[in-house]
């Protein structure tokens, strides 16, 4: 499932962090070493062989019995330090990842069916068949070891209940996950035992650290780092959650409709793995329990209970889903926030990030957010974590608190210059001499045009390790290395946009944003306009057809299955920033039925792409606890929050918005032929621009 993401996703951390933090000393050193920190920045002073590290594993007593067999569950961890905590006493704080996923996940499972009649699913799916777990003892995992003990950090990794070596069970966010993660942290700070051995009596204490935890992880490994944050533990300092849920009914749920996460950043209609995944699935997926060779049965009575709670017929929100509900007590947390997340991440969907930042920013907490262009996974630039790290664990006033809040990988087409000029010719050098290093920060990815013997010129990209003065930039590597090769004088280096340059404003979404409101004027089959202007009473009708992706309606050009609205080319480029939401007033041929909004951007010539989607099921038009009957042919009044978005629309595109019934990547497919009907006048679209309404307003004239 995620989890190949996942390691993706920190191995391309580890992959630059050696050279943000070159280390100082071979990994044979003869003198021990003590925590160092260079512009504030946590430095590989310790040893980089593994062979010289202090590792071990442990179970810790967790404070419930998930799995019900009378006794407390207990959780199996694994740490590793620098030598030094043993050699010369050091205590040193710990980077922790808690994951379902370290034993592997299942083969073979099957999600829901999702062709059927809203409101009548499928009464059972079939269990996941029996797989062999991978072996997490005594080694969990390595992920992040190489980057973060030679800094003079601990790593721990833990085991969710029912996974691996752990006893429990998988509950998919239960609280029995978040209290798991905690048990750990407490046994970190000398307030929850652990055992040297799943079944003995032999206590193992952690006097190795000094208890300042921050975790860190990807799509569930950053989920539960929320989790464990909205319960306040004291220790958990900083966290560092990518592609993290806030609310697993906004994951799998959405304003009272069943709609599934994506597995792709570009949903095509075809494409999504993850069409009829549910909480129970996840589960049944994750469960991966060593202890059980042949059949694994001890969960399946609490994966059965999950199976009964979910509700797929009516999609409502219940006491089981706010269980699972992060957001609820979000007022908890404490630990220093650095949030990462994908715009086009349409599987943990980019309202679980801007709500949970929301709350932080409210109650000022320490908080900053990487959002970058791609989708599902992406850490930050490891120059930001180790800021991150170095000042909430290690307590280094390193300045991370004045740095911008908002770091945003800018589409190439629209990447701000961030550039100066070499200052005479320069070759075989780490230390190049420039006009200005102003617009440089330490960790980026600086690009060098080099001038071969030939007289071509070959860029070559080097991390930024160090900022002298105002004219020095001291790089990862020496450039310009080869025979007659040379950085000529004059020559532009730049900041080029990518995930390892994001482009930094002072707050997410963008100060400057304000909701811009544009009505509908009628057009079907083809397309209508979208205009500052209110409609005068108009109605149009589009026919539910699930079997047709929503981005193939969005690109034909006249068709019954949608109604798209679109604004004249842009004469200039407007940036979103912010949550886009579409008040409609519809009336249905039927007591149920699905409605979905897009925000579509279309170019010149060519098709378009939908930037962003929204969802909701007419009958939780006032609550997502409840269904209000749905009167055919009766108007209503639905708002479409759509997911949360920063981009930029480039001059002489449309912005369009679509609706739809069914969107066949995301939702329960119906037979076709349900009817909806809107009312033009009473409906209309806000969309978050930078500039507000006069900006769009100067774009469209």
């Amino acid at each position: 499932m995620r989890i190949r993401l996942l390691v993706s996703a920190a191995a391309a951390t580890a992959l630059v962090a050696a050279a943000v933090a070159a280390p100082a000393q071979a990994s044979q050193q003869a003198t021990s070493a003590v925590p160092t920190f260079v512009d504030g920045l946590a430095q590989a002073v310790f040893s980089t062989n593994p062979a010289d590290w202090y590792s071990g594993e442990v179970w810790v007593q967790a404070p419930f019995d998930s799995d019900h067999d009378g006794k407390p569950d207990r959780i199996h961890a694994d740490f590793t330090a620098p030598s030094e905590v043993l050699t010369q006493g050091l205590k040193v704080p710990v980077i922790f990842e808690d994951s379902p996923y370290y034993a592997g996940t299942a083969d073979e499972y099957s999600n829901w069916g999702v062709d059927h009649e809203l409101g009548a699913p499928p009464a059972s799916r079939p269990r996941a068949p029996f797989w062999a777990a991978f072996d997490t003892s005594p080694v969990i995992s390595t992920v992040y070891e190489s980057t973060w003990v030679p800094r003079g950090f601990a790593v721990v990794h833990a085991e969710s209940p029912g996974t691996g070596h752990s006893d429990g069970c998988p509950t998919s966010g239960g609280t029995n996950e978040t209290l798991a993660a905690k048990a750990v942290i407490d046994w970190l700070n000398g307030r929850a035992r652990a055992y040297t051995t799943k079944d003995g009596s032999t206590r193992a204490v952690a006097g190795w650290t000094t208890g300042n935890v921050g975790m860190i992880g990807t799509s569930y490994n950053g989920t539960l780092p929320e989790a464990v944050a909205t319960t306040g533990v004291a220790g958990l300092k900083a966290i560092v959650p990518i592609s993290a849920i806030s609310d697993w009914y906004d994951y799998y749920r959405a304003n009272g409709m069943v709609r599934a996460p994506h597995s792709s950043s570009n949903p095509s209609g075809n494409n999504n793995a993850f069409q009829g995944e549910d909480l129970d699935v996840l589960a049944d997926v994750v469960y991966s329990r060593l202890d059980e060779t042949g059949a694994r049965t001890i969960c399946q009575p609490v994966i059965d209970d999950i199976e009964r709670h979910i509700d797929r017929a009516t999609g409502n929100r219940n006491s089981f889903w706010q269980e699972r509900d992060y957001m609820k007590d979000v007022r908890n947390v404490r630990a220093a926030t650095l949030l990462a997340h994908g715009n086009n991440d349409f599987n943990v969907m980019t309202k679980n990030a801007a709500q949970f930042y929301a709350a932080l920013k409210k109650q000022h907490v320490p908080h900053m957010f990487y959002f970058h262009q791609g989708g599902h996974g992406g850490a930050p630039p490891d120059v930001l974590v180790n800021y991150w790290f170095t000042r909430y664990l290690y307590g280094v006033q390193n300045g991370v608190e004045r740095l911008p809040r908002s770091w945003v990988v800018r589409e190439a087409a629209s990447c701000p210059p961030r550039q100066t000029t070499v200052a005479g010719e320069q070759s075989n050098t780490a230390t190049l001499g420039v006009a200005d290093t102003r617009p440089f920060r330490i960790g980026f990815s600086l690009t060098v045009p080099q001038t071969n013997a030939d007289g071509t010129i070959s860029n070559t990209n080097r991390l930024i390790t160090k900022i002298p003065d105002s004219t020095h930039l001291v790089l990862a590597s020496p450039v310009a290395t080869a025979a007659g090769q040379r950085v000529a004088d004059g020559a532009t280096v730049s900041l080029q946009c990518s995930n390892a340059n994001p482009t930094p404003y002072a707050e997410w979404p963008d100060p400057a944003a304000g909701q811009a409101g544009l009505h509908l004027t009628p057009g079907a089959p083809t397309r209508g306009e979208l205009t500052f202007k209110p409609t005068k009473s108009a109605t149009e009708t589009l026919t539910d057809d699930a079997s047709i992706p929503a981005i193939t309606s969005a690109n034909a050009p006249s068709s019954g299955v949608r109604l798209i609205y679109q604004t004249p080319p842009l004469t200039k480029p407007i940036r979103i920033s912010g949550t886009p939401s579409a008040s409609l007033q519809l009336a249905f041929s039927a007591s149920k039925a699905n409605v979905t909004a897009a925000l579509v951007s279309y170019p010149p010539t060519g098709n378009g792409t939908i930037l962003t989607r929204g969802w909701t099921d007419p009958a939780n038009r006032l609550s997502d606890w409840n269904d209000a009957p749905v009167k055919p042919g009766k108007m209503y009044n639905l708002n479409v929050d759509l997911q949360p978005k920063d981009t930029v629309v480039p001059a002489g595109n449309r912005l369009a918005l679509m609706v739809l019934s069914s969107d066949r990547d995301f939702t329960i497919r119906p037979t076709p032929g349900t009817q909806l009907t809107l009312d033009l006048s009473h409906s209309s679209i806000d969309i978050p621009v930078v500039g507000g309404r006069k900006a769009l307003a100067d774009a469209l004239n």
